[in-house]
């Protein structure tokens, strides 16, 4: 239950509960416990479930739910789609990702308080289902992953850490892992047939990847291409002189970096950059873009501004500046009570043991 103004003694110094259940959340939640670190703001544990069990936190964790409540939480943080209704706290969603056209994105589950949305596309969805609902709170806030992303990067030495030639392209092969969306097999014979030309590679799957798939790209590693093992995608962006993925929530952060894309049939969005029906189009699509870069970058800023207009660094500070507010004025205090979602809960009970 989430407590009201009156049980937060100090709404200075709150104390925040991180909720992952896939290792790709680290990445989004991390910026949020360096604020409130550096900030004197509060204290931050984790609890990890699913997937994200085994990995240690970077941060204090919890293992068990009498952890839970002795910790207290004033506020549940959660990049994912649920969290145990019965532990204390604000429940609050930041989202995993910038891709609101996949298909369950506006499913509405039950369990959140409040919505920290990314940019005014989803929030404008988001609090019409708000006004519908009267479940939930909607905040437009920035997504904190991308905090970090394109503040002044050192390109050439970021690529010199990657053991790549500060001289020479990089490109960045981000795929997603959905067999049906995927670009990774259909490309697989066109990259191989690159890795001649004067450009360097890094290849980074999804961790739910096809473990075959990624085999087959490992064989052809060599100097100068490479597939990288990393929960974190932002510096291998942040060297990449240009983009390949599909449907892949990855273009749409590689956006904030105002730098080519390429897309394999691209389930929406399309010309954000130059989308490819057939696989051997890939090198002249290469071509193209390193000698242009520029080419879609008024698309590319069109689509920022509805997806992400933050370029600040700020997002972590406004998800906890919403979470402070809410409890400070008991605004969650005026919303419905939430549906009962039985089977959902006893899903979630056994998620976490």
């Amino acid at each position: 239950m989430a407590k009201t103004g009156d049980d937060v003694s100090n709404q200075s110094h709150l104390r925040y509960l991180f909720f992952v259940t896939q290792l790709y959340s680290f990445a989004v939640l991390e910026p949020i416990q360096k604020e409130v670190t550096e900030s004197g703001r509060g204290d931050v544990c984790w609890f990890t479930a699913s997937s994200a069990r085994n990995p240690k936190p970077p941060g204090k964790q919890l293992n068990t739910t009498e952890g839970v409540l002795a910790f207290d939480p004033d506020a549940v943080i959660v990049p994912g789609n649920v969290v145990p209704h019965f532990w204390p706290g604000l429940k609050v969603q930041v989202f995993h990702g910038l891709d609101e056209e996949t298909k369950g994105f506006y499913r509405i589950s039950g369990f959140f308080d409040l919505y920290c949305t990314a940019g005014p596309r989803t929030t404008r969805r988001l609090k019409l289902l708000a006004a519908r609902h009267k479940t939930f709170l909607v905040t437009q806030t920035g997504w904190p992953k991308l905090d970090g992303l394109g503040s002044d990067p050192d390109q050439g030495q970021l690529k010199k850490e990657l053991g790549m030639n500060p001289h020479k392209p990089v490109i960045l092969y981000a795929p997603t892992f959905p067999p049906k969306y995927t670009s990774a097999l259909a490309l697989l014979s066109a990259i191989d047939n690159l890795r001649e030309r004067p450009w360097q590679w890094l290849v980074k799957f999804h961790p739910l990847m096809n473990s075959k798939i990624v085999q087959d790209y490992r064989a052809l590693e060599r100097e100068h291409f490479r597939v990288v093992s990393t929960d974190n995608v932002l510096p291998l962006m942040e060297a990449a002189d240009l983009l390949v993925t599909d449907t892949s929530s990855v273009a749409y952060e590689f956006l904030l970096l105002d730098r080519p894309i390429i897309t394999y049939r691209a389930a929406a969005r399309k010309d954000k950059g130059i989308d490819l029906e057939k696989p051997d189009d890939l090198g002249r699509a290469i071509e193209r873009a390193l000698s242009n870069p520029d080419e879609f970058s008024g698309r590319r800023q069109a689509y920022l501004k509805e997806l992400h207009p933050y370029e600040d660094g700020k997002s972590s500070r406004r998800v906890i500046d919403s979470i402070e507010t809410v409890l400070r004025d008991n605004l969650h205090r005026q919303l419905r009570r939430k549906p009962l979602n039985l089977v959902r809960k006893w899903k979630i009970r056994h998620l976490i043991g």
